[in-house]
């Protein structure tokens, strides 16, 4: 396995950080109106769920961002 520098590590870190910043504000604005309601009535469920989109997201950006570096 190839060693990463300090530098590379860093930038992949600061290039994740962005693209997540730039895809959770679509995310954000689309899909929290549908859970107003479960959000107003503090519903066990609701932080559920939409954890579950935060984190599948997130585990496609990383692993993706990842492999890329990877090659790179």
């Amino acid at each position: 396995m190839k060693k990463q520098s300090k530098v590379k590590s860093l930038v992949e870190s600061i290039l994740d950080i962005f693209i997540g910043f730039i895809i959770y504000l679509p995310i954000n604005y689309f899909v929290l109106p549908f859970f107003t309601e479960g959000i107003n009535n503090h519903e066990i469920l609701t932080m559920l769920q939409i954890s579950a989109i935060y984190t599948s997201i997130a585990l496609v950006r990383k692993y993706t961002i990842r492999r890329w570096f990877i090659k790179v």
